[in-house]
């Protein structure tokens, strides 16, 4: 930090009226102690902010949380520190200011929303942006802001396909470049059709208890979402069963719309992990019919693993067990 923003956070320190807690998550990624860092003299700078460490041991990018919304990879200096303080005033005022045609738009908001701002230290157009943005946070809890420093972050950058700052992506669908008039996101926000929510926004559901909801989105559009496939294939087991917990909803309320989910499913066997395609395997057997069995029976003949093979004729069994009761009642 240079003088002057050591400066700024201790003026800041003595404005704030409580304390304030902020969480960083580190991982085994290098840019974990650059991060770090920034923290320790934060706090050390203003004593009224902590910081609690959570650390995971996996290749994630490392971040730091200010509440339970807004989320930056990245360490605020240089033109972002200005606007990380006015976050860090809404968390101590509880509250942040934003316009009341704005305000009547997000009361609409009610399915998860996620944004993702990419910003640059040496941009001057970024802190605007940032200024504009978090306030959505703070006035809807449906609505979760990531802050992506791409200068240190640059392949968060290159896989969204991000060519210049400041930049706004929503749901990994629709962006917008450059200082944008957060009326033109909110518009977007609050038309957008269930259908269309990304992975993660229906990972962040699952992990707040609430698979039942999107459980309900699905039947209510009679439809499986795009981006549910992703979960159900993912490669961390809490991910997957997340996921599994959402189609367990749908199977009991109505099996025939989770039965749709096995041929796209299927797809994806070939080319996932052990793990992965056992749980594939299970799915079938909770949702398939009769169709399904010949692939399953290929698996029993076939070259793989044992845990593979007893999942499979446990499915089969399952299968089979359903089609002959679905016959006696036909009978009856």
């Amino acid at each position: 930090m240079t003088p002057l923003e050591k400066k700024t956070i201790a003026d800041f320190n003595d404005s704030l009226s409580g304390d304030i807690k902020l969480s960083i998550t580190l991982t085994k990624d290098d840019r974990s102690e650059t991060l770090n860092k920034f923290c320790k003299e934060l706090s050390e700078l203003a004593p009224k902010i902590s910081v609690l460490q959570n650390k995971n041991n996996d290749d994630n990018a490392p971040s730091i949380q200010a509440g339970k919304r807004i989320t930056f990879h990245g360490a605020p200096a240089g033109t972002e520190l200005k606007p990380f303080l006015e976050i860090l005033t809404a968390l101590d005022k509880n509250s942040a200011n934003i316009a009341g045609n704005i305000q009547k738009r997000l009361i609409k908001v009610i399915m998860p929303v996620e944004l993702k701002l990419f910003v640059a230290q040496q941009c001057s157009f970024c802190p605007v942006m940032i200024s504009r943005m978090f306030p959505l946070s703070f006035n809807n809890e449906n609505i979760h802001l990531t802050i992506i420093d791409c200068t240190l972050f640059p392949e968060i950058a290159e896989l969204n396909n991000i060519k210049s700052v400041p930049a706004v992506l929503l749901d990994e669908e629709f962006r917008w470049t450059g200082s944008t008039r957060v009326e033109e996101i909110i518009e977007i926000i609050t038309d957008r059709d269930p259908a269309s929510l990304s992975s993660s926004a229906i990972e962040r559901i699952c992990k707040e208890g609430n698979a039942a909801d999107v459980a309900k989105m699905m039947i209510d559009k009679e439809m499986i979402f795009p981006a549910f496939f992703k979960l159900l294939t993912h490669e961390k087991w809490p991910v997957r069963l997340g996921a599994m917990v959402v189609l367990e909803y749908i199977t009991e309320q109505n099996r025939k719309l989770a039965a749709e989910i096995v041929d796209p499913l299927w797809k994806f066997f070939d080319d996932v992990d052990v793990p992965v395609k056992g749980d594939i395997i299970h799915i079938v057997g909770e949702t398939g019919d009769y169709e399904i069995i010949p692939k399953l029976k290929m698996i029993l003949s076939g070259k793989y693993d044992d845990e593979i093979k007893n999942a499979a004729k446990e499915a089969l069994e399952k299968i089979e067990n359903r089609s002959f009761s679905a016959v006696k009642e036909k009978i009856k």
